[in-house]
């Protein structure tokens, strides 16, 4: 299981769209931090403002490179090759979740190193907000590494990964405007629980730009994320066994 996992990172990181995501990931974070380039929102007064605004532009990232890395896999026979070379289906999938995931962390981690290059000062709420944001980030990798391994055709795929950011994107348009009428109400709590399942809502919760009753707390919204991720390897391994991933 080392072996596949260093074996599937190695084609990970080689990959020259997973460079050039990477190079992005510090150049414009280090540029929006710097304010080289000006984002016209209230609320990103500070450099570490700025620098946790681009951090949602992972999660677009990620619905892209995910789907075309793990339908290459498919294409180019690669999981063919590692089920004749004994590993069962379940550890191929892990493997390429895990790498995926790895993936994310080691793109933030240049996120960050891109920041702190553009004057972003790191003190505990920022460090906080930037946790909970690494969290989320890899339960949204989680979930579309999922459905990557559902579907086999590349169109009908990416129209799916796109549609699942739409989606997520739709929900804290129309969420936000359900938490304004919750305001001050018991069922705020449960909305607010529902709101942060979403990737996306915790970027916005963490952003400033939405209420303060519409945060959870960074404890709930890490839990929220662990059990967004463990959902979906727990549906990716339904029925695993039974299908031909050859």
């Amino acid at each position: 299981m080392i072996h596949l996992y260093k074996s599937l990172m190695f084609r990970t990181v080689k990959n020259l769209y997973y460079r050039i995501g990477c190079l992005i990931a510090l150049v414009v974070t280090a540029a929006v931090s710097m304010g080289i380039i000006e984002l016209s929102l209230p609320g990103l007064k500070t450099a570490a403002d700025r620098m946790f605004f681009v951090s949602a532009a992972m999660i677009l990232y990620f619905t892209v490179f995910t789907p075309l890395f793990l339908n290459a896999e498919y294409t180019d026979g690669n999981i063919r090759n590692r089920i004749i070379a004994g590993y069962s289906q379940r550890q191929i999938f892990t493997g390429y979740v895990l790498s995926q995931m790895s993936a994310a962390v080691l793109m933030y981690v240049l996120y960050l190193i891109g920041g702190l290059i553009g004057g972003a000062g790191f003190d505990g709420n920022v460090i906080c907000a930037l946790l909970v944001m690494l969290f989320a980030l890899l339960a949204y990798t989680a979930v579309v590494s999922a459905i990557a391994f559902r579907c086999r055709n590349t169109v009908v795929l990416m129209v799916i990964s796109i549609m699942l950011f739409n989606m997520c994107f739709n929900c804290v348009m129309f969420g936000n405007a359900i938490m304004m009428l919750l305001d001050g109400k018991p069922a705020a709590k449960v909305g607010a629980i529902l709101y942060n399942i979403n990737a996306l809502g915790q970027w916005f919760c963490l952003t400033g730009l939405a209420d303060d009753f519409v945060n959870p707390g960074a404890s709930m919204q890490i839990l929220l994320s662990l059990a967004v991720t463990a959902a979906a390897y727990i549906f990716s391994n339904l029925g695993l066994s039974k299908r031909d991933l050859q």
